[in-house]
């Protein structure tokens, strides 16, 4: 059986979470084969020990290595940062999804997205380029979000919302139904929405208020 060759762009602690969904993966069916990871600063050797990945170059040597890449940074915006730089010298791999992940019918997933363990999604949810779906989080039936969004653990997002790009849903929180949430939304850990959020806002609290100094309005 042929194995798709990745690297793993990124060496910190969400790389080793994506590393395990892959581990995950290949135990359920050989799929993968981690050639290594690529990371400008120094790796913290202790996340990887006995797991057959070493730290073999910068970022830049996904140019000369003759693999998929997938984006192990947690934050949206770095993924966006470092998806640019990478540009047409790089392909993504194909979504990386955790055998225990629950995936529903026509559910579409982005070039380079991550669904790590326990994850939910319903169907015909979308996810665009480099999307991440953080362990038991859960996405409800059709929604949709752009490119480099972020769904972080424990998040619980409703059905019907639109999400654009580089959209940020922290660990804990609720997203109401139908909501739409600009592009670079961040809803911090632990807050509910429960209405829509503009291009460029943070939102906290319970329910969700704009942080005081973001950018942009929110509807209640």
């Amino acid at each position: 059986m042929t194995l798709l060759p990745i690297v793993l762009v990124g060496g910190g602690g969400h790389a080793s979470d994506v590393l395990g969904a892959v581990e995950a993966a290949n135990a359920a069916r050989p799929t993968y084969h981690v050639i290594g990871i690529l990371d400008d600063h120094d790796v913290d050797p202790r996340r990887f020990a006995g797991r057959g990945v070493d730290h073999i170059g910068p970022v830049d040597d996904v140019a000369v290595v003759d693999a998929a890449y997938v984006l192990c940074l947690g934050w949206p915006w770095t993924r966006h940062a470092v998806a640019r730089r990478i540009g047409e010298r790089g392909a993504p791999a194909a979504p990386i999804v955790h055998p225990s992940a629950d995936v529903g019918v026509g559910v579409e997933l982005g070039p380079g997205s991550v669904v790590l363990g326990h994850a939910h999604l319903s169907p015909f949810v979308r996810l665009g380029a480099h999307g991440l779906v953080s362990y038991l989080a859960s996405i409800g039936h059709d929604t949709a979000f752009g490119d480099h969004a972020s769904v972080m653990p424990n998040a619980a997002v409703s059905g019907g919302v639109t999400g654009g790009h580089r959209v940020l849903v922290g660990t804990g929180a609720a997203v109401r139904d139908g909501v739409r949430l600009g592009d670079d939304v961040r809803i911090g850990a632990g807050a509910a929405v429960v209405g829509d959020v503009a291009a460029g806002l943070t939102v906290v609290g319970v329910p969700a208020r704009p942080r005081p100094g973001t950018a942009g309005s929110s509807k209640p």
